[in-house]
């Protein structure tokens, strides 16, 4: 099925192209064909653990239809569902999220006319906005392609690295809006603010606090926000600040590629992680993530709660399994009969049996 996923990858790429062109004359046509794309994605990450997971009712595949293309696909949501307890190597919340409001915004540009594609202020900034709900897109789409999925899709770097040249040239259509920001970003920052690129927009419009620091980050620019570490790169060659929205990311500056281990030893460097108490059992200082299911990813942090060294997710606090005992981030309210995301409870063992 190698060359089924190709095509699926490479008519990804092409939607997501068209999306670029399309978006000046056709922004109606730019939506659709963006979301497209992000649909495309997921279900060539399906495709490469089995053709039939693609498929609306798997126990109904006929792999003969298939290779016609004669089959429903599966919608978003039934794609995320399968890629978190089928594949095991789901989406987190903020990128279903993302992608499940490109698809609200895909069924409106089909069914009904939108402000966009008329004249005026109001067009003016629907367009800003399509511009910068595209661009978060596709910082999570790159994300998955070069991250978490990026074993997969490593055949595909160099058309992943032209596309980001491409989307980064359309988010320039927000630099009016950016300069028209500058006096309040300069008041900001001589009041103690501090502002970095955008790893949406990439407007120096990013507010973060000054590394090493682990919070929720905004641009004032496109309105992204996300959980951020800033840090100082561990590239001894490079050594400039930069943020990171994602354990497997890489530097801006120099491109060394970053893991969920070497983020966790920057914060355990710079006095970031809560100190082990050996003789108290209890006192957990890692879990396990309940957004993207990361094994022991999340850290306790001395001054902002729990986080997540992959995916980036902030919490609170932890709760422990009633069923496995793990200690993880976003348990089910009973968790002894439904288990958490590495155990299937007590209905699940007495399945198994």
């Amino acid at each position: 099925m190698s060359d089924r996923f190709d095509d699926v990858v490479r008519n990804a790429f092409d939607f997501l192209g068209r999306s670029i062109d399309e978006l000046e004359a056709q922004p109606n046509y730019s939506v659709i064909n963006f979301y497209s794309a992000v649909e495309l994605f997921l279900k060539a990450r399906l495709l490469k653990e089995h053709w039939s997971l693609i498929v609306a009712k798997p126990d109904e595949a006929d792999k003969a239809k298939f290779l016609r293309g004669d089959f429903k696909s599966a919608t978003l949501d039934e794609a995320s569902k399968r890629l978190a307890k089928v594949v095991g190597d789901g989406l987190t919340e903020e990128e279903l999220r993302c992608f499940d409001g490109l698809r609200k915004e895909r069924n409106q540009m089909v069914h009904f006319a939108h402000a966009a594609q008329g004249d005026g202020e109001e067009a003016k900034d629907e367009m800003n906005r399509i511009v910068s709900e595209h661009a978060k897109g596709w910082l999570y789409l790159r994300r998955l392609l070069t991250g978490r999925w990026g074993k997969h899709f490593e055949a595909f770097a160099a058309i992943i690295e032209a596309m980001d040249g491409r989307m980064r040239e359309q988010t320039k259509a927000l630099k009016p809006k950016f300069l028209l920001l500058t006096d309040v970003i300069a008041e900001a920052e001589a009041a103690g603010g501090h502002f970095m690129s955008c790893p949406s927009c990439d407007f120096k419009s990013f507010e973060a606090g000054a590394p090493v620091w682990v919070g929720q980050g905004k641009c004032l620019t496109c309105e992204f926000s996300s959980p951020v570490i800033t840090l100082d790169c561990v590239n001894d060659e490079c050594k400039k600040p930069i943020l990171l929205t994602g354990g497997y990311e890489s530097c801006s500056e120099c491109g060394h590629n970053y893991a969920p281990e070497q983020i966790e030893e920057v914060l355990a460097e710079n006095g970031g992680l809560s100190d082990v108490d050996p003789q108290d059992p209890s006192d957990a200082t890692r879990a396990n993530c309940g957004s993207c299911d990361g094994w022991e990813t999340v850290v306790s942090l001395t001054y902002a709660g729990w986080f997540c060294t992959d995916c980036f997710d902030i919490e609170d606090n932890v709760e422990q399994c009633e069923w496995c005992s793990e200690y993880s981030t976003q348990l089910p309210e009973d968790s002894f009969l439904t288990g958490c995301g590495h155990c299937d409870g007590r209905l699940g063992d007495e399945k198994d049996d």
